[in-house]
């Protein structure tokens, strides 16, 4: 009987042991669960960025051309009005945008730059957009 009482202590010492995998193994688990997650947050905030400045590119380059292409419109009045739009909107970080217009029997204002990176301004990316309106008169 005392070998039996031994043989079921010993396995329920071994369950024990299986169950607990101490406090080392669920940090680590933890952290590399934590960082994936961080990760994947930042990810998420670049797209959300992205999205955001694409949208806001694209308000300015409509406005630009809407202005370009008005009967007594110009390619530097819808330029400013682009920018106009830009500083408006968004503010300092678009500093490193650039504004294009071309002119003809359809005017196209493409603006086009970096978004501000979540982990900092260097890390954002290349965004453009074009509209182009008809010229009128």
């Amino acid at each position: 009987m005392s070998v039996q009482r031994h043989r079921a202590a010993e396995e329920q010492g071994r369950d024990q042991r299986s169950r607990d995998r101490g406090a080392v193994d669920v940090s680590i688990q933890m952290l590399f669960g934590l960082m994936l997650m961080v990760f994947v947050m930042s990810l998420v905030f670049e797209a959300v960025t992205y999205w955001h400045s694409r949208n806001v590119f694209d308000e300015a380059a409509a406005e630009g051309a809407r202005v370009a292409a008005a009967f007594d419109g110009s390619c530097a009045a819808g330029v400013a009005a682009a920018n106009a739009v830009l500083l408006r909107t968004v503010g300092n970080w678009a500093n490193g945008v650039d504004i294009e217009c071309i002119d003809g029997a359809d005017v196209t204002v493409t603006v086009f730059g970096r978004t501000p990176g979540v982990l900092g301004s260097g890390v954002g990316f290349r965004a453009q957009a074009t509209e182009t309106a008809p010229k009128e008169g």
